[in-house]
């Protein structure tokens, strides 16, 4: 081999070859059905009803058309970003599911592991089959405490006085109204195999009359106005996660959200809805370019993160795809998820003509139907 052979060859782009054990998130998925039960595959990908919700969150992507540049002069793209305070090395967090030993043993004790070690934070619920503390001894990432706005008030501001105390530094307060019908799960029996999802109730936790009332129904759920009650009153920083309308938007925003988080919970909550990527534009033009916004629901390639940014999110959270890579290899298979999207989402970013998330706007787009 001559010297400019040698020279050729060290300079080859092996753009496709890798010693890693997964490539993709196809790769992922299918490591994940092969370990995965039939019961516990349905509950990670379960809908509510004929499950349309979950098909149209991912659809609609589908939906939003790039306008590719020519000699853009672009630069080495980065994907890095701040939000709500949090430096991220591309902008995502990991969404707050529970039940998550279904999949892996570890459950969100991993995913806070594989969080700090891709460089992007974790939300965690308060349905996980951990108490916050551990979740939060766990890592560094473990920042965001997700918890239910039901039963009674005091109840409610001793479990976010309690996330303080751990070390969470922003609640993500929800609303529950009713329970869901999903058809998959009633078909199947389905029980969780895991430590279940009341561990943070009970005997050295927090008062159970709070899950109670979430089960059995018995007083009307909270208004606006007992919501802006208990944002007032809180230990830490909120975020409303549900919104999915303009009008949501706004009374999160009057209510003192200091982040609008833009959700249908994946589709698992009540069928016929719109995605969440189509009511970005409105919910983002209604609440101004300075409230932080944050979208779950159909992300699944590093491109939606891009076209979600471009519509108007500060960054995005997934759940099904951080499931799937805890089912796959625990910890490892988390990151590695976190880490394909961030490697598509730079080249996404690059044909786009982006050298920065700030670049990205709907000017991205050669078609978008959502446009307010």
């Amino acid at each position: 081999m001559t010297t400019q052979q040698a020279e050729a060859r060290a300079i080859f782009d092996d753009r496709f070859g890798s010693s890693e054990r997964f490539t993709t998130i196809r790769g992922i998925t299918k490591a994940a059905r092969h370990v995965l039960s039939e019961s516990a595959w349905d509950y990670l990908w379960t809908g509510t009803g004929a499950e349309t919700t979950v098909e149209r969150n991912s659809a609609k992507f589908d939906e939003l058309l790039w306008e590719v540049p020519l000699f853009a002069g672009v630069r080495n793209p980065d994907t890095s970003t701040t939000v709500l305070g949090y430096d991220l090395s591309l902008p995502l967090f990991t969404a707050p599911f529970g039940q998550e030993a279904t999949f892996h043993v570890d459950g969100h004790l991993a995913v806070g592991r594989a969080a700090e070690r891709t460089g992007v934070q974790q939300m965690v619920p308060v349905a996980a089959s951990y108490r916050l503390e551990d979740i939060a001894a766990a890592s560094n990432a473990a920042h965001l405490y997700q918890m239910t706005l039901v039963g009674d008030e005091e109840l409610v501001l001793e479990m976010m006085h309690r996330a303080k105390a751990a070390g969470y530094t922003h609640i993500v307060a929800t609303y529950s109204p009713i329970r869901q019908w999903r058809e998959r799960l009633i078909e199947n029996r389905f029980a969780s195999r895991s430590t279940g999802d009341n561990v943070n109730f009970g005997a050295g936790g927090s008062d159970p009359a709070g899950l109670q009332e979430l089960i059995e129904f018995t007083r009307p759920r909270y208004t606006w106005v007992d919501a802006a009650r208990v944002i007032a009153r809180a230990p830490l920083p909120v975020i409303v996660k549900g919104v999915h309308s303009a009008a949501d938007a706004l009374a999160a925003q009057d209510a003192g959200a200091v982040g609008i988080y833009v959700s249908n919970y994946g589709g698992r909550t009540i069928d016929r809805t719109l995605s969440t990527i189509e009511v970005l534009p409105e919910v983002r033009a209604a609440v101004g370019p300075e409230m932080p916004i944050i979208i779950d629901s159909g992300i699944r390639r590093g491109s939606d993160i891009a076209a979600a940014v471009a519509l108007g999110a500060d960054a995005v959270a997934i759940g099904r795809l951080t499931a799937l890579g805890l089912a796959a290899d625990g910890e490892d298979g988390v990151a590695r998820v976190i880490e394909i999207l961030k490697q598509e989402l730079w080249m996404t970013l690059g044909h786009l003509g982006c050298s920065s998330i700030d670049e990205l706007s709907p000017n991205v787009f050669r078609r978008n139907p959502f446009a307010v």
